[in-house]
């Protein structure tokens, strides 16, 4: 996985480059379809995003979650849709359905729910066809998202960005 990694790394500059989506701010009103994209590796950050989709709910959202599992013994608790290094190619291309589906969907917002960066990750924020990126602020992210919020926890970076997706108003004129 070392090795795909790289290759991912260096192939992100071109991508980004490469692969233009006309990215623009939704209504969070008007908004229907909302992707997540995490990695999960415990219970505790399985918890803040389950908090987190239930408010997407509440506010009558479709949510698809696409989680990177990293571990090495898995099992399917955590009941969403998930993808393992065996699902990319030592070239970084990605061999499961469900993945390029979740590329490939044009969802009105895409949260990306991690505290630190990744490589395979970062490959699927710059191919998402999503309108609207947000994530916590990275240095070496600020070319994936749209919006970005600082934030020392993964709760309030949560409560942060529903906060101000909300607040968003776009007159339809400027979209």
């Amino acid at each position: 996985m070392f090795i795909t990694k790289k290759i991912i790394r260096f192939q992100l500059p071109k991508l980004i480059k490469k692969h233009k989506v006309r990215r623009k701010t939704v209504n969070y009103e008007r908004s229907r379809k909302v992707g997540i994209l995490v990695t999960l590796h415990d219970h505790e950050k399985q918890h803040t995003v389950d908090e987190f989709i239930d408010h997407l709910a509440v506010d009558k959202k479709e949510v698809q979650v696409l989680c990177y599992d990293k571990r090495r013994a898995r099992n399917k608790i955590f009941g969403y849709l998930q993808f393992t290094n065996k699902n990319v190619s030592v070239f970084g291309k990605f061999k499961a359905e469900h993945v390029i589906d979740f590329v490939n969907n044009d969802f009105d917002y895409l949260f990306h729910l991690d505290m630190e960066t990744d490589e395979i990750l970062d490959k699927i924020l710059c191919l998402s066809q999503a309108k609207c990126r947000i994530g916590i602020d990275l240095h070496e992210h600020r070319t994936f998202y749209e919006l970005m919020v600082k934030a020392d926890t993964l709760t309030k970076a949560c409560k942060l960005m529903l906060h101000y997706v909300k607040i968003v108003n776009v007159k339809e004129e400027q979209v």
